[in-house]
């Protein structure tokens, strides 16, 4: 193209651009300039793609004292602009404008690139170099926006904008890296998947307010994607899924009064995702769909308190094999599905007995205290929502965290309890040798129940044995009778106290002695076997 191939307007685009000045060509009637409305705009208000490849690539004649730089407001641009492999120099600001084709930066590097308000047909940008902002704001994008490996010392802006794109992904930015903030809130919205993947964002990563549509697939696809800002997402609103695995956010993750919606589906997809602060979705989040958090490290909360999670027929909550500071489940109703905890590891559970869970999992489960513990057979009910059977290891880590606050009374309650549920699953011999020990000792949980026992025992057989004296042996001819240690020798037989070989009970009584010679060594060993067990868990 040559200077004189130009229209007249496309002439002053040339004089504004090479002054630097903005070329405004609206008339000032909001519902006329509006660029879905440019087919009834005249030719005084159209721009051929071709001629402003031209001024941007070789027709800059920069008049002295000015910066050349193409800003131009409320143009047609019939025709591509096609800039791919070029090196431009000027700042490109267009507002209120229509793209009839394809705007292309491949492989392009540019200074900061602005265009708001405009309607386009497809942005292909991959593996561009911008020096600044790249900023396509409140603008209609109606195919793919393509940012694939690309580079912006600046920030991303896609503030407001619409995209659509019937016929794969609305968005495509894998491997992009922004040293500054990135941009997708203030009612930006996207019809189809957004990827992210693998991007490297040095500010935040904004999606406050956006609306997100992918049903059923993934929305947001944002895998092993590395913010060194904060990931903002409040009122965010989805449908379908948030793909995060593998991703690092050094800030935080914050899902305030966000509207997630996947039903049946994972909708929060946080495989091994860390968080170098916490990770919030409070303050009203609604969640229809699983909120898959396995393997997450949180450095300091989770926090779902007042949060809605509704998975009826599935998991509602899965953190199996996360890492946390603190994890807040007072949400405002019970989650609707199981909540997973197996194998997290967790410091501090906030919680209410108001919102457990039907079904919890927790087998594997380690944390350091409860921030209300509640009673231990109050906190035992907790654990017996668990429907995947019993399992030792979540009474046991209960019973020591109950301990590590110097609560050891209610520490031997919860261990009681576990052996109590131990024993339903034992053989019907063993079931009752430990009936037997926990009427006897309490499993050693108990063990001023001998006792009381070795008292009762002893009272019943001083009175039989009083009012029906034995009859003296040969041997204990000189013995001097005693009921109360008679007693005792059949009740203590490792130790013998003479009485025993020196009288011998009457035949009526006999079966007596017998009874309490055998109590003595039921008591014995269960005393032994008691003590033992409650010694080996300290």
């Amino acid at each position: 193209m040559r200077a004189e191939d130009l229209t007249p307007v496309e002439l002053r685009v040339r004089d504004a651009f090479s002054r630097g000045e903005r070329l405004d060509l609206r008339t000032g009637d909001p519902e006329h300039d509006d660029p879905a409305t440019s087919d009834d705009w005249g030719p005084e208000r159209v721009v051929r793609g071709a001629a402003l490849t031209w001024l941007l690539l070789d027709g800059a004649v920069a008049e002295p004292g000015h910066v050349p730089a193409l800003r131009l407001d409320g143009a047609r641009v019939d025709g591509s602009l096609e800039l791919d492999y070029a090196e431009i120099p000027y700042r490109v600001t267009m507002d209120g404008c229509d793209f009839r084709g394809r705007v292309t930066l491949y492989s392009a590097r540019t200074r900061q690139f602005s265009l708001k308000r405009c309607r386009l047909v497809r942005f292909y940008a991959a593996n561009a170099s911008v020096d600044g902002t790249l900023r396509v704001r409140e603008s209609r994008l109606d195919g793919l926006l393509k940012l694939d490996g690309i580079h912006i010392t600046g920030s991303l802006d896609l503030a407001g904008s619409r995209l659509t794109h019937a016929d794969g992904p609305a968005v495509s930015a894998n491997r992009l890296q922004v040293d500054d903030d990135v941009r997708m809130s203030d009612g930006f919205t996207a019809e189809g998947e957004v990827d992210l993947r693998g991007a490297r964002v040095g500010g935040v990563l904004d999606l406050s307010d956006a609306r997100f549509s992918h049903p059923g697939r993934e929305a947001l696809r944002a895998a092993r994607i590395h913010a060194e800002g904060d990931m903002i997402c409040d009122r965010l609103r989805i449908s379908g899924e948030i793909g995060l695995p593998g991703a690092r956010v050094e800030g935080v993750v914050r899902f305030w009064g966000a509207r997630l919606s996947n039903p049946g589906r994972r909708v929060l997809h946080g495989y091994h995702l860390e968080v170098g602060t916490s990770l919030h979705l409070n303050d009203d989040c609604a969640v229809e769909g699983t909120i898959d958090l396995s393997g997450a490290r949180v450095d300091g909360r989770i926090t779902l308190r007042d949060a809605r999670i509704s998975a009826p027929d599935g998991v509602a909550l899965a953190l199996p094999h996360a890492q946390a500071e603190e994890v807040d489940l007072r949400m405002s109703r019970p989650p609707q599905g199981v909540v997973d905890l197996r194998h997290a590891v967790l410091g501090v559970i906030r919680d209410t007995p108001r919102t457990w869970p039907d079904e919890l999992r927790l087998d594997g489960l380690r944390y350091g205290r409860f921030e209300n513990p509640l009673p231990p057979r109050q906190r035992v009910r907790w654990l017996l929502r668990d429907g995947s059977g019993y399992a030792p290891q979540p009474f046991e880590q209960l019973a020591l965290s109950y301990r590590s606050f110097g609560h050891d009374d209610d520490a031997r309650t919860v261990s009681l309890l576990k052996e109590r549920l131990r024993r339903k699953t034992l053989p019907r011999y063993a079931r009752v040798w430990g009936a037997v020990q926990d009427a006897t000792v309490g499993y050693g949980y108990r063990p001023m129940r001998a006792g009381l026992w070795l008292l009762g025992l002893l009272v019943f057989g001083s009175v039989v044995f009083g009012v029906r004296h034995p009859t003296r042996t040969t041997r204990g001819s000189t013995e001097v009778f005693n009921p109360v240690i008679f007693t005792l020798d059949h009740l203590l037989p490792v130790i013998g106290l003479g009485q025993g070989e020196a009288f011998t009970p009457t035949p009526g009584t006999q079966w007596i002695g017998y009874v309490l010679t055998g109590c003595g060594w039921i008591l014995a060993t269960t005393i032994v076997t008691g003590v033992t067990r409650s010694l080996n868990r300290r």
